[in-house]
């Protein structure tokens, strides 16, 4: 078990020394209302081993793993695993929790105030939450500018504010600009040398735009720059913090 599961099985484990005398909501067992009533969310239950019912649980944006008793009258936390070893609850964990929040996060990011950054046309989508000040958001673009330039890739960046004391005036600028693209490529192309000067009445303009970035960036979970969700070769979409090394970026950009 990994010390984050650990901590949380810690935690909440009083929880599951009891008789399962509560009433549960719609279609899960009873024993789950000793959980949601200390803040834990279901996200989805599937059938599990020896009659058991498992339940993928919210933690404050953590996946929190819970298997209940085939007769719902006992539950516990933690990851389970065969006689080999095998870890029968990550799979489960990354099927019912991180797919489903990355597909949900695909939606909100296609909403969210984002520069085009290539072939509008182009088959392979990127979303990438890049900061004006942000070296590997530099590096990164410059990258991926093969792909770009070919039109095999469009970049959408969703530029926030969050890494320098300037970088909400700067990001405001680009997005509150006439023209987004080319205020983000003088940044880009400026970069090494301070990169874009913020402009008041375009930063006006923009701000609402780069807080309302700075806040769904928060809510996703993503904690560092670039942010990039981007769709793999089944068609699920995967997040990937920071920069991506040279061959996990062909397989973001070609996949």
């Amino acid at each position: 078990m990994d010390k984050k599961i650990s901590g949380l099985a810690a935690v909440i484990s009083a929880a599951f020394l009891f008789s399962a005398t509560a009433h549960g909501s719609g279609s899960h067992a009873p024993i789950i209302k000793q959980v949601t009533d200390r803040g834990l969310k279901v996200v989805s239950s599937f059938e599990a081993i020896d009659g058991m019912t498992g339940y993928i649980l919210d933690s404050n944006g953590s996946p929190v793993t819970l298997y209940v008793t085939q007769d719902g009258e006992h539950a516990f936390v933690g990851t389970l695993i065969d006689k080999k070893g095998l870890n029968l609850s990550a799979p489960r964990v990354q099927e019912l929790f991180h797919d489903a929040k990355n597909q949900q996060a695909w939606a909100e990011l296609e909403n969210s105030h984002w520069i085009q950054d290539g072939d509008p046309n182009a088959e392979t989508v990127v979303y990438a939450f890049v900061d004006p000040n942000c070296p590997y958001c530099h590096r990164f673009r410059t990258a991926a500018l093969p792909w770009i330039n070919e039109g095999k890739v469009q970049i959408r960046h969703i530029v926030v504010g969050v890494l320098a004391s300037d970088s909400v005036a700067k990001a405001s600028t680009i997005l509150g600009s006439n023209r987004p693209h080319g205020a983000y490529i003088k940044n880009f192309e400026t970069f090494r040398s301070g990169g874009i000067v913020p402009v008041h009445a375009a930063s006006e303009r923009g701000k609402a735009q780069v807080e309302a970035n700075n806040r769904l960036m928060s809510d996703l979970g993503v904690s560092a720059t670039p942010g990039i969700y981007y769709k793999d070769s089944t068609g699920n979409v995967r997040m990937r913090l920071g920069l991506p090394p040279e061959s996990e970026l062909n397989r973001i950009l070609n996949p």
